[in-house]
């Protein structure tokens, strides 16, 4: 139930990081951009782990 809970978590971590890309783009300020992709990259590697210790 617990890691349930972190997937769910991290989802919304996830989902958080791809609205601060829509916005550095919006902007056009490459460093949120940038920051906001390396975010999304390492919560998918995070749920990625936590999928596979199940």
């Amino acid at each position: 139930m617990k890691m349930n809970t972190e997937i769910v978590g991290l989802c919304g971590f996830t989902l958080s990081g791809l609205l601060f890309v829509a916005a550095g783009l919006r902007s056009g300020d490459t460093l949120s951009l940038l920051g906001s992709i390396v975010w999304i990259f390492s919560c998918i590697g995070w749920i990625t782990a936590l999928s596979r210790s199940r």
